[in-house]
């Protein structure tokens, strides 16, 4: 017998689990990908006001737009529209310029927008190429930015080079003679990334680029930002205006097989050879940041070679000497601001699932959480004693919060989506904690499905996170939201096993050489655990999803266990060894497995751990999503895995997406990838595992599904 899956069908279902009523909405994916995506925020001069954009995306027009909002701190939070809601609006990347004027970035370029009048924005810049992450400086007038450059340098080479190019170059071929070729979604580009500086001025009522534009990276051979992931994060200007500090990788042959990265400084007039505070480094180091009298510089510096997830130690950089701050403290921060008077840094780290505020006072090294709940990014200093920054949680998109540092007192300052989710369901996490593998304590979250009824039974929704070094935190999704499976009618269970970030380096180093032995054992441990705490779980009816390294456990699972009804694998390995022959940053699987697959003992990992080698084994239904963009682990995985289930018999599905990376980010390839996952876990957990029903094959009909 097949049964056969519409649209309506699919719908029903859903309706039927949820058991809710007209008032509460549930969190489709439709509802989610339309929300207002804010950014963090920029700080006025005198505190009073901020600033920040925020993208909206159309189902009916298939696109998104991106305006600027204003948020009065002084007066009431009052928030308003600083730039139109309108089509084709793309503005990013808000700077000051004084109390009254605000630059940002809009069609590769600056522009000037007054908060104080109706007046249009005007351009700043007429640059000949396009120019991405800006900073400014106010007291020498001074805008940085980057710019992707030829070897001449010049912007105006750039612009030449392009057209000559376009008008000239018959073929398409790309020649390389050192890797990378290509990385994260993209070859390699004869164009480097440079960094640029550029005085303005007011010329009567309008600010103006003073003179030319001057390349600080000129013939250095370095480049920054960073590809793929640099910003404006990765450099910053001195108070005074003469000096930037920035990171670069390194560009020998080996920057495929290492993360060393340097940070350096240079002058702001230009002509002198950046100079770097860290030549000894051989791991990755990041986030430069000045302190507020400029006598410091701090940044964030991994000891370990080839290591993407070492621990982050704090250095601080002074008078030509640096330090490490809290040595000894078993965190690992990504942010770094410093106090009016370099007393005090404040720092984010993941700690426990959620992402703090931490201040660290920089002569007793004494660290001490301030923001403990939730997720937090995009520190403002307002003044010694208050913060602006931005809180997301697993219950709602980014808002505006400050801080009283002594007090811990904390003020609300937008509700950008209060009237949007007012009636939306969204589950509150719960903790789970159990004893994993080797007696470790192992963390994670729990949400209740919408309409929940503790007297009914439930499915479960059973996600592993990528990385393998990242974690599930209190923090907003819009790519794997944990809450639209809930209000899809399953128990949501995300558990951070082995190998996770946030919980000491340990726990993170763990899964060294142990890819799937001790998160394996923990995410089996975990599952026994939520099962026997929560008797409204059904045990007969799990589904197993995961991205990354999610991916490879599902092809891990696949070969080790049957427990599940049905298996989502997005993008995840299927063998490791051609993984590392097909990927572009070879020091991470050099450095998970211990060498490279052709030296003896580290080939013994690779054999050990490689899901390839189980597939006699398979026999749970799953689908198999990858897309072609995706270098860091190519489509090749996905399809490999597909034709060993369909080969083997096994009722499977092959996603695949063209023009997606590793993750999928495009609204409507969103929208599809949602209905298709939703589709196959409410389809394969409809009915008890084993029973005969639910071993019957499937027909989908899920071209353009949506689910109400």
């Amino acid at each position: 017998m097949r049964l056969i899956l519409t649209a309506a069908t699919i719908v029903t279902m859903v309706s039927s689990a949820l058991h809710t009523s007209a008032a509460v909405k549930p969190l489709t994916p439709e509802l989610m990908l339309t929300l207002a995506r804010p950014s963090t925020a920029s700080l006025s001069p005198n505190g009073q006001l901020a600033v920040f954009s925020a993208s909206r995306y159309s189902i009916d027009t298939n696109k998104s737009i991106r305006n600027l909002h204003l948020v009065n701190l002084a007066h009431n939070n009052s928030l308003s529209d600083l730039t139109p809601q309108a089509p084709e609006t793309n503005h990013d990347n808000a700077l000051w310029l004084d109390n009254d004027h605000v630059t940002f970035l809009s069609k590769g370029q600056l522009f000037v927008k007054s908060v104080s009048s109706d007046a249009e924005p005007y351009p700043l810049t007429h640059f000949p190429v396009d120019i991405n992450s800006v900073k400014f400086n106010k007291a020498a007038n001074l805008i940085a930015f980057s710019a992707a450059v030829y070897a001449d340098g010049s912007l105006r080479g750039a612009k030449e080079m392009d057209e000559n190019l376009k008008n000239t170059k018959k073929d398409t071929g790309l020649a390389f003679d050192t890797l990378m070729v290509r990385h994260w979604d993209d070859f390699i580009q004869e164009k480097k990334n440079n960094i640029f500086v550029a005085t303005i001025k007011k010329n009567g009522d309008k600010f103006v680029v003073d003179g030319e534009a001057i390349n600080l990276l000129l013939n250095t051979g370095l480049e920054s930002p960073v590809i793929p992931f640099g910003d404006q994060g990765d450099f910053d200007i001195s108070p005074d205006g003469k000096e930037i500090v920035f990171v670069s990788k390194i560009n020998t042959p080996d920057n495929a097989w290492q993360t060393t990265t340097h940070i350096y400084t240079v002058p702001t007039v230009g002509g002198t050879a950046p100079k770097s505070i860290n030549p000894e480094s051989v791991g990755a180091a990041s986030h430069p940041v000045y302190s507020a009298t400029g006598k410091s510089i701090a940044y964030f510096q991994m000891p370990k070679a080839q290591y993407e997830a070492d621990r982050n130690r704090i250095v601080v950089h002074t008078n030509g000497h640096s330090r490490i701050v809290a040595k000894d403290w078993n965190r690992s921060p990504s942010s770094i601001l410093f106090d009016s008077k370099d007393e005090t840094i404040f720092v984010t780290a993941e700690d426990k699932g959620r992402v703090k505020i931490f201040q660290i006072d920089l002569e007793t090294e004494t660290v001490e959480a301030i923001v403990s709940e939730h997720a937090q990014s995009g520190l403002n200093l307002i003044d010694d004693n208050t913060i602006l920054y931005s809180t997301a949680s697993l219950t709602t998109p980014n808002d505006l919060f400050t801080v009283d540092v002594k007090s811990k007192a904390i003020q609300r300052r937008t509700h950008v989506h209060a009237d949007t989710l007012a009636n939306v369901h969204l589950s509150k996490p719960e903790d789970v904690n159990f004893k994993g593998d080797e007696g470790r304590d192992i963390h994670g979250f729990l949400l209740k499905p919408i309409g929940f009824d503790p007297s009914k039974k439930y499915p479960l929704a059973f996600i592993v996170h990528g990385g393998p070094q990242s974690a599930f935190n209190d923090n907003w999704n819009t790519r794997w939201n944990p809450n639209i499976f809930a209000s899809a009618g399953f128990v949501t269970v995300f558990l951070n096993p082995t190998g996770s970030t946030g919980y000491g380096q340990e726990l993170t180093d763990a899964i060294n050489k142990n890819w799937g032995g001790s998160p394996y054992i923990d995410l089996m441990k975990g599952l026994d655990h939520v099962l026997e705490a929560h008797q409204y779980i059904d045990e007969t009816r799990i589904a197993a999803l995961g991205a990354s390294y999610g991916g490879y456990m599902m092809n891990w699972f696949n070969g080790h266990t049957d427990r599940f009804n049905c298996l989502v694998n997005h993008d995840g390995i299927f063998d490791t060894k051609n993984g590392f022959y097909a990927t572009e940053e070879l020091y991470f699987p050099e450095h998970e497995y211990g060498g490279v697959p052709w030296d003896p003992k580290a080939s013994e990992n690779y054999e050990r751990w490689n899901p390839a080698n189980f597939v006699q084994n398979w026999k749970t239904p799953t689908l198999v999503i990858h897309s072609d963009k995706d270098y860091r682990l190519p489509v090749t995985e996905g399809l490999s895995t597909f034709t060993v289930l369909q080969r083997k018999g096994i009722p499977s599905r092959f996603l695949y997406f063209p023009d997606e990376n590793h993750w999928v980010l495009k609204a409507a390839n969103s929208l599809r990838w949602h209905s298709e996952v939703l589709t196959w876990i409410q389809k394969w957990t409809a009915l008890p595992k084993g029973s005969a029903a639910a071993d019957q094959s499937v027909e989908f009909l899920t071209s353009q599904i949506k689910l109400a």
